[in-house]
């Protein structure tokens, strides 16, 4: 005979309560210190750092100093253990912030000397393996003592605590040393202590034998947890739920005890025919499958709470059946034993053989005040009615749009272009429902998707109605054609106003003087659709849109005074979705001309927000200066990759100042997150870039010229972690993140010159040249979860005639979910394309 799911699971749920739990356990506070800066990105993650004797802040970047005496090597080593670096002195301001945090003592910083050097000066680099951008030497240092000449004997850079110069040691000596981090590391809180587990390579946050680090919330969980379920609301609240169509949960519940974070999963059980008078026997036929999980904190204190639960109805519920009768199942942490939740209280089957149980007595429906006791909610599972596609979420890239201005820049170059102007970007969510993710040919629309954008004063007092945006005109989406069943995509359009909304919004207009506004997002299917009445209705359109409202503001061309002058374009941009893997993109380039002078800033930032956690994944500037009143020339350039400031320098000169190099660098950094499937899986998403700053600039005191090329090609990777016998998963896909600037030629390239025809009154003559290019690639790709179970089975073989029973395994999917994916997103802007000759500021 074979056993079904149910009885197997429940099993298993046993054996795991026998091998016994953690009870509670006190709290462990680390050694009063002074409180760690902190910044406001930070991904969640397990790695840590020890607390340090001192910190130290210059901008977004955190230096620790440990006071544990280590040779050189070692330092670096356990720097990189915290996932930072051994600190590296960019300039003299890092210099004296690194100098700061020395409490008294030499500290050991981030540059050593290459191997077979002729001299002692020669061959120095950073933890990065490049050429030093900044030294402090002390006079006759580096020097190789005690011998005269290159001896290879002191080779790893030291910093003097009395004035903060620089020497060159033996690279074995003990002492302090300062760690850097673009990002603050996490300080282990609620109990956990930052260390290096046995067998590890990387300092983490650990908790106290019976509990679980939680990230998100940095804090341990664990420990004794009664959690009572005491209400289910089911849409629909009876009647049919069909094969691959979404069917929600609201979960009521108390926790009592120590507060953890655990899963609550829900399923649905085959209703037994009997009903009350169903026998064991019975029971134990019955089929059942598991529709979504959720992980949430329970709080220990006896409050109540509620958990929205929404999963996609898996064809194994259904199985060869016609149809099917379900009731509902709820499974409170099945398989991670933190708790010590006890097996009555995980496995809960709300029918009627259970209703009269105390404990289902405890659960009412809808509502845990004044519904029915008993939770009996009578389902059916049927199949799939057909295809209905869902838009799910239309969210704008702020509550601000700007009208850009008509026409184009006065100062546009004869022939030039530049790129249209937004008023607003549309981040969506969309998916497919009633196919099965495993039919050949199931991503395949019957016809082409697009998506249409309608807008509307708020109120309309005209009673002009709804009318079109137009939507992306660079083309940069085509329209879908294609959606793998169940995955959510995420899409980004960019919306530009029409000739007939500039007319309804211009003096005269009906619209004229109105800043409120809805915006309208509709999909638009060219073939029927099929939804349960509750979805998508009976022909599937009722959740094709989503409304959403705005404020409206005029733009207009950088104003120019009679005593300044001024070219910018700002990018500020979004793409995917911060609920999985999401993106921004800021930054711009400004030229201006006052009567002080020239001077161009131009900067672009890369920011990651989703899975896992938020921080900066690119950031570089170039900027220069061309002063008239103090007669001198100013560069301040700079590249930050995960945080980490790999080039950083301002300088200035009476005369000329300039800058020509391209230097690339290779980082990478991995994060964890747990995600929520059957089972908690633990993910980790590694992070690799290779970037640089390509840059040839030169500032006088009345010219400015030259290129600023940022760039970076960055992926991710995420592998996945299942530690329990019961399941086996299987993880797929890879997504290119980001790709910026990435061919020669690309970037800002500017001149700007003045002349001064006259010092009383001062008149400045001024004429500038600039083209801004930004290429630009993002997120393509997708990641797919496969989770198999084992199927416990009794198989038969012959000996000596005989048939004889053995126990044999095999693995089913029980889950296949695409996390994320995304189509990508390709385009070659023109942000600027300007030049102006003869211009006279006074």
């Amino acid at each position: 005979m074979r056993l079904n799911r149910s009885s197997f699971l429940l099993c298993f749920a046993s054996l795991l309560a026998a091998c016994g739990q953690g009870g509670n356990q006190p709290a462990v506070d680390e050694p009063s210190k002074p409180p760690p800066p902190t910044n406001a990105t930070s991904p969640a993650t397990e790695r840590c750092a020890p607390n340090a004797a001192s910190y130290g802040t210059n901008g977004d970047t955190v230096y620790y100093r440990f006071s544990s005496g280590k040779s050189w090597s070692a330092a670096k080593a356990d720097c990189q253990a915290m996932g930072g670096r051994l600190a590296v002195p960019m300039d003299s301001t890092s210099n004296s912030v690194i100098r700061g945090t020395n409490g008294g003592s030499n500290l050991w910083i981030g540059a050593s000397q290459q191997s077979g050097q002729s001299s002692p000066g020669a061959g120095w680099i950073d933890v990065e393996s490049k050429s030093l951008g900044y030294t402090a030497w002390r006079s006759g240092e580096p020097n190789d003592y005690p011998t005269a000449g290159e001896q290879g004997q002191e080779d790893c850079a030291m910093m003097y605590a009395s004035d903060g110069t620089w020497n060159d040691d033996i690279c074995g000596n003990s002492k302090h040393y300062v760690c850097e981090f673009g990002l603050s590391p996490v300080s282990c809180g609620g109990g956990a202590s930052c260390a290096i587990p046995s067998g590890g390579s990387t300092y983490k946050c650990s908790c106290p034998t019976g509990q679980v680090y939680d990230k998100a919330n940095n804090t341990c969980y664990g420990g004794a947890l009664a959690v009572e379920i005491n209400s289910l609301k089911a849409t629909p609240a009876s009647g049919d739920i069909y094969v691959n169509h979404p069917f929600t949960v609201r979960v009521g519940f108390k926790g009592s005890g120590n507060t953890n974070q655990v899963e609550l999963q829900v399923g649905l059980m085959q209703k037994p025919p009997s009903g009350a008078a169903a026998s064991d026997a019975e029971l134990a036929t019955l089929k059942s499958c598991i529709v979504a999980t959720k992980q949430v904190n329970v709080q220990g204190s006896g409050s109540q709470q509620f958990a929205d639960i929404t999963g996609v109805v898996p064809p194994e519920c259904l199985g060869t059946d016609s149809s099917r009768a379900v009731n509902l199942m709820v499974i409170v942490d099945p398989v991670k034993d933190s708790t010590t939740q006890g097996d009555d209280n995980k496995w809960t089957i709300y029918n009627l053989k259970n209703a009269s149980d105390p404990l289902h007595q405890k659960c009412r429906t809808p509502d845990p005040g004044t519904g029915t006791a008993g939770c009996v909610i009578d389902l059916a599972v049927k199949p799939s009615p057909g295809l209905d596609l869902a838009l799910t979420s239309a969210t704008p890239g702020s509550s601000v749009v700007v009208l850009p201005p008509a026409g184009s820049s006065p100062n546009l170059r004869p022939g030039g272009s530049e790129r249209p102007k937004p008023m607003v970007t549309v981040e969506s969510s969309l998916i497919a429902y009633g196919r099965d993710y495993d039919t050949a040919g199931a991503g395949t629309l019957p016809g082409s998707v697009n998506f249409k954008f309608d807008i509307i004063a708020s109120p309309d007092t005209a009673g002009v109605g709804w009318k079109p945006l137009s939507v992306d005109p660079e083309g940069n989406h085509a329209p879908l054609s294609s959606l793998v069943p169940g995955e959510e995509l995420q899409r980004d359009a960019a919306l530009f106003p029409t000739a007939e909304f500039r007319t309804l919004t211009s003096a005269g207009g009906s619209w004229a003087g109105v800043t409120s506004f809805q915006i309208r997002e509709c999909l638009v299917v060219p073939f029927s659709e099929v939804g349960p009445s509750w979805g998508g209705g009976p022909a599937g359109t009722a959740n094709n849109c989503k409304t959403f409202a705005v404020q409206m503001v005029a733009g207009q061309y950088p104003a120019h005074s009679a005593s300044s002058y001024t070219i910018e374009e700002t990018i500020n941009e979004s793409f995917g979705s911060s609920s999985t893997i999401g993106m921004s993109l800021t930054g711009g380039t400004k030229s201006y001309f006052d009567t002080s002078g020239a001077y161009t800033d131009n900067d672009i930032k890369a920011s990651m927000k989703g899975f896992f956690g938020s921080f900066d994944l690119f950031e570089a500037w170039g900027d220069a200066d061309a002063v008239r009143s103090t007669a001198k020339a100013d560069l301040d350039y700079g590249l930050k990759v995960f945080g980490v400031s790999l080039i950083s320098d301002a300088t200035s000169a009476a005369a000329s100042v300039s800058y020509n190099k391209d230097l690339s660098y290779s980082k990478s950094v991995c994060y964890e997150y747990t995600y929520g499937a059957i089972v908690s899986v633990s993910l980790e998403g590694c992070f690799g870039a290779g970037a640089g700053l390509d840059m040839t600039l030169t500032a006088t005191s009345s010219s400015i010229s030259g290129n600023v090329r940022p760039y970076i090609s960055a992926t991710l990777s995420v592998t996945a972690e299942l530690d329990v016998v019961l399941y086996q998963l299987s993880l797929t896909g890879s997504v290119t993140l980001l790709g910026i600037n990435t061919t020669d030629g690309d970037g800002v390239t500017a001149t700007l010159s003045y002349s001064v025809p006259s010092t009383s009154p001062l008149k400045l003559t001024i004429g500038f040249d600039i083209s801004a290019n930004l290429r630009l690639t993002t997120l393509d790709g997708s990641l797919t979860l496969e989770i198999e179970q084992l199927e416990l089975n009794i198989c038969y073989k012959k000996k000596w005639g005989v048939k004889w029973p053995y126990v044999c395994y095999s693995y089913d999917t029980v889950y296949e979910t695409t996390i994320f994916s995304y189509d990508g997103y390709s385009t070659n802007w023109s942000l600027l394309d300007e030049v102006g000759t003869s211009i006279t500021i006074q």
